[in-house]
């Protein structure tokens, strides 16, 4: 499925620097699903969460993310919306 052709499907527009996902006030910008690095999506299938999170936000927007996250449920509540934005995990 082409970016546009998931754009239309899912009612969101198609942009070239993939979507994003907006987090207590803070825009994080996310990888397009054909630049996912491998090594995240190894990792989430291994468990490793948050090295999946960082690993698909960068350094610095997971810098970003680590002065907003202060317990589980933060991570577990980003994490969710950043897998719902790039079309994986539950729905």
């Amino acid at each position: 499925m082409s970016t546009s052709q998931r754009a239309e499907a899912t009612r969101k527009p198609a942009t070239a620097h993939g979507p994003a996902v907006m987090w207590r006030g803070k825009r994080f910008t996310l990888p397009t699903p054909a630049a996912m690095p491998l090594e995240a999506l190894e990792a989430e299938e291994d468990g490793k969460h948050l090295t999946a999170l960082k690993l698909i936000l960068g350094a610095e927007q997971y810098a970003t993310f680590r002065t907003s996250a202060a317990t589980a449920a933060d991570a577990e509540d980003f994490s969710a919306q950043v897998m719902k934005e790039l079309g994986r995990g539950n729905p």
